[in-house]
């Protein structure tokens, strides 16, 4: 793996550019394929805090999220895995803001938890969900932490209620500058990482993100695995484009209104200034404001 990587820091030239590992498609591509689970075992490592003996059976389950009714929301996330002693782990890559970005995750979180159970089960069946979300954008306020855990606690003395339910953050827009050194803090680096050289440094010194890194570049060479990466990111472009497009909609409609409301307020104003003057017949009040008699005589 050392060799192969030397051969690229070489010749980089003859290799495409790389895939963005921070886009879900990609993210989808390296993490949940079962050949990567040692990858994504030693990442998940670094960011949860699991007895060691979990990982000693991880499997990659189908991403969609069960529907109970015909009306239920679909829901479907990047990465699902069960441990060996049944807990479920899910995690979600986000670079596009997403309004409600912590509803989303407690809805998955919390879909997942509930479908756990059927008809004649008992609730010490019930085991552990861990929802992993990873944004580029920043979700949570008031805070220069790039990692958050959320449990059920209490809101005064933080005792907690129960652990079955867990949601971690991780926002790479928050990765500070310098390493902490973590694990968790090369490979979030890895993840939001773009360009070659900044892959080429983080992967040097540890074997797991040298062989995602290699993983990455096999990747990027497949026509397929471009072709999807390329479409995904002209789909959150156009979101992007459209989105942008409502918000300035809103804001110039919003002014639109206020200007109108100021200016109906101003009439009003002059309008209530003529009627206490008291020497003025309504009548011609209402010729000069536009408003109607009924309405000089309400001010």
């Amino acid at each position: 793996m050392a060799d192969k990587l030397n051969q690229i820091a070489e010749t980089p030239e003859q290799y495409p550019k790389l895939l963005k590992p921070k886009l879900d498609v990609v993210f989808k591509l390296l993490f949940g394929d079962k050949r990567n689970i040692h990858l994504l075992i030693n990442f998940l490592k670094s960011v949860l805090d699991l007895p060691e003996e979990e990982y000693d059976s991880v499997v990659i389950e189908d991403p969609h999220l069960k529907r109970e009714t015909l009306d239920d929301k679909l829901g479907i996330i990047d990465v699902r895995v069960t441990t060996k002693n049944a807990k479920t782990i899910h995690i979600e890559i986000q670079v596009l803001e997403f309004p409600n970005m912590a509803d989303r995750a407690t809805y998955y979180n919390t879909k997942l938890f509930s479908t756990q159970l059927k008809s004649g089960s008992h609730y010490d069946q019930l085991r552990k969900t861990i929802s992993v979300v990873i944004t580029d954008f920043n979700i949570i306020i008031n805070s220069n932490n790039y990692h958050h855990v959320f449990q059920l606690r209490d809101k005064e003395t933080g005792i907690l209620f129960t652990d079955l339910i867990e949601i971690h953050t991780l926002e790479l827009s928050r990765l500070p500058e310098h390493t902490d050194n973590t694990k968790k803090y090369e490979w979030l680096r890895f993840i939001r990482a773009e360009k070659e050289d900044e892959f080429m440094v983080i992967a040097k010194d540890d074997p797991f993100i040298r062989e995602a890194y290699v993983e990455l570049r096999r990747l990027s060479s497949d026509e397929q695995a471009r072709r999807l990466a390329e479409d995904r990111e002209k789909a959150l472009r156009d979101e992007y484009a459209r989105n942008k497009h409502a918000y300035n909609k809103g804001i110039t409609e919003g002014r639109a209104e206020g200007r109108a409301e100021g200016k109906t307020e101003g009439i009003s104003q002059m309008a209530r200034k003529l009627r206490e003057a008291g020497d003025i017949p309504v009548e011609e009040i209402a010729r000069l404001s536009g408003l109607t008699v009924s309405d000089i005589e309400n001010l």
